[in-house]
């Protein structure tokens, strides 16, 4: 076999590979029962996917050399939002307080160095 037919055989079933992960649990959604087990972590996956979004950018600031670097403003600012978050339920004023307490504690630190 060819390498160029190797290649476009590889693409060919790694598109039917992903067709069918993504298609099959839509397909089957209705005709085929969830397990009790499975329906209490899939109520877990939101939490779990904005936790991985937001933690990293609350923690961590790039710099322009690409280097990673802790970021105590805005661990300070995810601190507030998240209290206001539990208290409220509000998602505006998560985000206001969230923004207002950023942009105060980025000036506390750039008062101070």
């Amino acid at each position: 076999m060819s390498a160029v037919l190797a290649f476009w055989v590889l693409i060919v079933v790694l598109a039917i590979g992903t067709w069918l992960m993504r298609s099959l649990p839509i397909m089957a959604h209705g005709h085929v029962a969830t397990p009790p087990w499975a329906e209490r972590l899939l109520r877990h996956v939101p939490v779990v996917a904005l936790t991985a979004l937001v933690v990293p950018g609350a923690l961590y600031l790039k710099d322009h050399a690409g280097a990673y670097h802790f970021a105590p403003e805005r661990l300070l600012a995810a601190a507030a939002a998240m209290l206001v978050a539990l208290k409220t339920r509000n998602v505006a004023a998560t985000l206001v307080v969230g923004m207002v307490a950023l942009w105060m504690a980025q000036a506390a630190v750039h008062a101070l160095a």
